[in-house]
């Protein structure tokens, strides 16, 4: 027997402005269940007459149920629109946090487990993402990762490929340019772009951008991103998983997520680095030593350049300088300082 019933909810403001390609999300309030949430708004033009397509998200993100994964509470349609109803989550998104600053190495690790189980569960579910970045992981109230926007989630066919269409152009895999397909490794090559911006954040990125006319190509040649730019803390272990992760040809990357995800947890962390930005380009690296003095490393504008200097901390209060002949240096272009600080780093692990 079918049932026809109505559901409301009021809007209150607009939310990841910018962040998506097809649809509109909100902030509402939903008076039958007492509570904020957040809904997806997509005009039914974007489908054309193919009605089937309608609540095609909505499948995907049900049948993909899992914690690391946005729930989806209900779907319904308007004369216009197709309406996703999903929890509100305050702390936002991965794309929110990087604007900020890179995060901390043992942050990144926590957030690639979370996102890679997840596009696990996804495959497993019989579909591949496509759209996997920083605005798409959420954080739960409780600091869990979770994957997001099944907009451009496609059906994986017997043949193991899915067909590709509107993806973010800084987020293309190679191997669907021209072709119109993918796989599962795309959303690996996807993932290991997510992971990249994590670990060097948003202003790095973005600096180091191709023209959006000439991405295509970059990136079909693998010379987007340049896998040899990383900043200077990033450890050789993770450089070296990303780069298999961004490989332009599939058979050359992780064959799965799982693959990915058992790869990074063989990692290990000596130092547990975080960064944040100082005035005029600036950086900050601060490492916390149980039992021991912060390792403090800075790249500080000078007017005509920057000095890198290394020293110990406690408490806030500079203790003695580190390695001063091998690691100080004064007048640095930032490319040089750069250049210079991969050694201090890697030296402070000697």
């Amino acid at each position: 027997m079918q049932v026809v019933a109505s559901i409301q909810y009021d809007r209150y403001r607009q939310i990841g402005v910018g962040q998506g390609m097809n649809s509109t999300v909100y902030i509402a309030d939903d008076p039958q269940l007492g509570g904020m949430m957040a809904v997806k708004e997509i005009e039914k033009d974007r489908f054309g007459n193919d009605v089937a397509a309608y609540f095609a998200e909505a499948k995907a993100m049900f049948r993909s149920s899992h914690p690391n994964i946005v729930e989806i509470r209900y779907a319904c349609q308007t004369a216009s629109e197709i309406c996703l109803a999903m929890p509100y989550y305050e702390k936002g998104s991965l794309a929110d946090r990087i604007k900020v600053r890179p995060l901390q190495l043992s942050e990144v690790m926590r957030v690639a487990q979370g996102v890679l189980t997840g596009l696990a569960r996804i495959h497993a579910a019989g579909f591949v993402h496509l759209d996997v970045k920083p605005a798409n992981i959420l954080f739960s109230d409780t600091e869990v990762p979770m994957v997001a926007d099944f907009g451009q989630a496609r059906v994986i066919l017997p043949t193991g490929l899915v067909k590709v269409s509107d993806v973010d152009c800084w987020m293309i895999p190679p191997e669907t340019i021209g072709s119109a397909t993918g796989s599962v490794m795309s959303d690996v090559y996807q993932a290991g772009l997510l992971l990249y911006s994590a670990l060097n954040g948003d202003d790095f990125c973005k600096a180091r951008r191709p023209a959006k006319t000439d991405v295509r190509d970059r990136i079909s040649k693998g010379k987007y991103p340049d896998r040899k730019q990383f900043l200077p803390h990033v450890p050789r272990r993770l450089r070296t998983i990303l780069r298999k992760a961004l490989e332009v040809l599939p058979i050359h990357r992780y064959q799965s997520a799982t693959e990915m995800a058992d790869a990074l947890s063989r990692v290990q962390l000596e130092l547990d680095w975080r960064m944040e930005p100082l005035p005029g380009g600036g950086r900050r690296w601060t490492s916390s030593r149980p039992g021991c003095a912060d390792l403090v490393v800075e790249q500080v504008a000078n007017g005509s350049g920057f000095d890198v200097c290394t020293y110990t901390e406690k408490q806030g209060e500079p203790r003695r300088s580190k390695d001063k002949k091998s690691n100080w240096r004064s007048g640095l272009s930032d490319r040089d300082a750069l250049a210079h600080l991969k050694t201090v780093f890697e030296g402070l692990l000697a």
